[in-house]
Formats: structure tokens, C-alpha cells, sequence
């Protein structure tokens, strides 16, 4: 199972996919997560210490550094999973695209969108559940290009424009055949927050409650999933995960 998660920067989309991913890996899944943000962070949001995040090596970054060139073969990404890859907790297998580090003549952006749509495709996922968080907005969702098969999960908060970011989500995930696209009402206060998103989304919407917890594992810098698992929001993603799953 392949699941790409997008949504408006800061709708929580970055949270919600890591507790997705740590839920995952508790419930006996074998999991790879993918950071495709520039600015990586769902390491921290699956319970890895900064330091460790700040120094792995995002995969266009490290190609670029040894010489790689567009005239060169495209490793396997098993290849580059494993060379690259960082370990973190419940065995998920953590790894980044691109990270935009100091200004370059070219474009890291769209190096680092072009490797996120060539490593989630080319995966293999029969055997393991690959989860990408995607960089806010929609310019990301359009080069992943998730195929028919794979999962979009779209994120959004309570406001206006958070939802109407992920209305176009919707729209954008539908043109390009994804067949299953699952709406997460996050920080939702209640029944009315899930039933207006789904009635503009047009897709089934599962909500995420607002919960204290996460705030204050923010603050923190560390993982829900970790300090707080038995929170009402944590719940509810474990939740979500069984319906994922069950689909």
C-alpha cells in the first residue's frame, strides 16, 4: 500500500502522517516513510531526535554531492532505501528526498519533486506500506502522481482556507485516477467539522479531534505517538489506520 498525504502548511498534515506511520508500525506493518518536504521534519513526528534528522542525507542531495548527473542510471530505490534510509522507532525505515541546504544554480525544488515522484513510484510496496509526506500545497501532489492504486490522504484544519486547499486536493487526486482519497477533518471539535469538510471535499472524511497532547509534543519537539499514545487524537489516527487498512 502506497498512501501520499497533502494538505495546506499548517493544517497538521506532518503530524497526522506521522502518527499515521508510527500506528502503522505498531499494528505489525512494515513501514517506509518518505520526507518529500524541502524542509524536512516527519522524522521529529515519528519520534527521532533533531540531531539525527538534521544530519541524515536526503537522496537528491547525496546523488548531487558524489557526482551523479541525469546521464547516469537511476539506482534502484532498494538501493538507495538502504544506503540512505535512517532507522527510527517500531523498525519504520526513515527517508528524505531533498533538502534545500544554500542557493544553487539549479532548481533543488523541482530536483527534489522529480526524486519523490521517481522513488514512490518505482518502490515495490506488496510486502510494506510506504507513506509520503508530501511539501504543503498541491505543486507536490501533481509530480508525485499517484497512480489508481495508492492511497491520497488530504489533511485539513477547520478553516476556510485550509479546506479549500484540500477541495483542490480532491479534484487534482480524482483528474489523476486515484481511486481512493480520504479526507482527515484535523483538530476537529465535533460531528458538524467532519460532515461541512465532507460535504465540500465530496469524499469520506474521518476526523482527527483537537487535543492539548499534540500541542504540547510540539513544543517539545517530539513525538504524540511517544509522549502521550493514549490521547484522544493518537486514538483517533489508530483509528483511521484500521480503516485503511480494512480498505
Amino acid at each position: 500500500m502506497k498512501i501520499a498525504v497533502t494538505g495546506k502548511g499548517g493544517s497538521g498534515k506532518t503530524t497526522i502522517a506521522g502518527a499515521l506511520i508510527r500506528s502503522l508500525a505498531e499494528a505489525g506493518h512494515t513501514v517506509v516513510a518518505v520526507d518529500a518536504d524541502p524542509n524536512p521534519n516527519l522524522g521529529i513526528s515519528i519520534g527521532l531526535p533533531r540531531e539525527s534528522v538534521e544530519t541524515m542525507e536526503p537522496i537528491l542531495n547525496a546523488l548531487l554531492a558524489s557526482g551523479h548527473t541525469h546521464n547516469d542510471p537511476t539506482p534502484e530505490p532498494d538501493d538507495l532505501l538502504a544506503r540512505y534510509g535512517l532507522e527510527a522507532p517500531g523498525g519504520i525505515m526513515l527517508i528524505a528526498t531533498g533538502k534545500i541546504e544554500r542557493p544553487s544554480d539549479s532548481c533543488l525544488c523541482c530536483g527534489s519533486h522529480n526524486t519523490t515522484r521517481q522513488f514512490f513510484g518505482s518502490l515495490p510496496a506488496d510486502h510494506r506500506t510506504v507513506v509520503a509526506d508530501l511539501e504543503a500545497g498541491l505543486n507536490d501532489l501533481m509530480w508525485t502522481k499517484p497512480g489508481p492504486d495508492d492511497t491520497v490522504l488530504v489533511v485539513a484544519e477547520p478553516s476556510a482556507k485550509a479546506v479549500e486547499v484540500a477541495r483542490r486536493a480532491c479534484r487534482l487526486a480524482e483528474s489523476m485516477g486515484v481511486r481512493r482519497i480520504l479526507g482527515v477533518a484535523n483538530r476537529s471539535n465535533g460531528d458538524d467539522d467532519v460532515a461541512r469538510l465532507a460535504e465540500i471535499l465530496g469524499v469520506e472524511v474521518v476526523a482527527v479531534a483537537e487535543d492539548p497532547a499534540v500541542e504540547r509534543a510540539d513544543h517539545l519537539g517530539v513525538a504524540p505517538f511517544d509522549t502521550e499514545p493514549d490521547s484522544q487524537a493518537m486514538r483517533d489516527v489508530g483509528s483511521l489506520v484500521e480503516r485503511l487498512v480494512k480498505a
